[in-house]
Formats: structure tokens, sequence, C-alpha cells
């Protein structure tokens, strides 16, 4: 019984999670009750309470399972044979958001309705997959590297948000095409 308890534990959070996602793709985080979460997954408030505080903790902790998740991937692959394979990560990024479930997840979170909190931390972590070309040899103040950060982040997140929504079938490689040598011009570094 006690081997099965952390199994029917990580079933329940998934249960309330998705339970909670389904309302939250369907609006707002502030119109969405506690007891319309727990009634979706079959649960009572006190077991919601077991595991999340409010809505916004169960958001927040979803978000965080996802930025652990890809904090880890990036640390995991972010050197290959001794080279930084920036256009690999990415690539291996937003193909693990776009396969994912949380895929939809994802792209909501960095949507227009998204979390600005989520935009933040995201940013944060695939900051090094691009930072390498945009400032090789610390050529920016510290001031213009801010503002450079921020212009090709948030360009980048526009880009990711835009391609996990599309339907057209742009492929990964494409996207990484566009991204590496047309956007940032990473052939020329």
């Amino acid at each position: 019984m006690a081997n099965k308890q952390p199994e029917v534990t990580a079933q329940t959070r998934r249960n309330l999670q998705q339970a909670f996602w389904s309302l939250y793709s369907e609006r707002p985080i502030t119109k969405i009750s506690i007891k319309e979460i727990t009634d979706r997954a079959g649960y009572n408030r006190g077991t919601f309470y077991l595991y999340y505080r409010d809505v916004y903790d169960i958001l927040d902790q979803m978000e965080q399972e996802i930025l652990d998740t890809i904090d880890a991937l990036i640390q995991k692959r972010l050197i290959k044979d001794g080279i930084l394979d920036i256009q690999g990560n990415m690539g291996f990024i937003i193909g693990l958001a776009k396969s994912h479930e949380r895929g939809r997840v994802i792209a909501r979170l960095l949507g227009d309705d998204g979390d600005p909190h989520f935009k933040a931390r995201f940013k944060e972590l695939i900051w090094p997959l691009v930072e390498v070309y945009l400032n090789p040899a610390g050529t920016f103040s510290p001031t213009e590297e801010r503002f450079v950060k921020e212009f090709y982040l948030s360009g980048l997140l526009s880009v990711i948000t835009a391609w996990l929504e599309d339907d057209t079938g742009m492929s990964i490689e494409e996207l990484i095409q566009l991204i590496m040598h047309k956007i940032l011009r990473a052939e020329a570094r």
C-alpha cells in the first residue's frame, strides 16, 4: 500500500491540474473556483487543499514544473561534444513544447492573455541560448545589454508562441532556420 501512495498522489495532482487547465483554457483565472476544479476532477475541496493553497498556487506549481523541466534539459544538453549547441538546444526545447501535452499550456502562458511572471522566468531560461550570438565578447554596456536582451527575447517568445499556435505546418527545422539564420544571423558570427 505504501508503494502505491506516491503514484496515487501523482495521479491526483495530475487530475487536479488537468481539471484546472481545462477551465483555464476557457476563461481567466479570476473566474475559476476551487469547487469547479474539484468537481471536474472528481474530488472534494479538502483533497485540493492537500496539494494547493488556491487557484494561483496550482498555476504557479504547474508553471514551475514546466520551467524546471526546460531548465534541466538546457543544463543537460547545453554543451554537445564540448561545443555550445545553440541551434540543437533551441530546436529541442521548441520541439518539446510543441509535442508535449504541456505545449498547449506553454502556448497559453506565453500568449497575450498569459502570465507575465511565467514569460519573464521563461526568458531567463532561454537567454543563454541566444546570448552568445547577441553579445559574444561583452560588446554592450550593461544598459545596452538589458535592452537588447529584452528586444530579442520578447521577439523570440512571440515567434515561438505564434509557431505553437500555428497550424500551417512549418517544421521545427524551418522555424530554427528562420530564428537562427535569418533573425539572429548566427552564421555570420
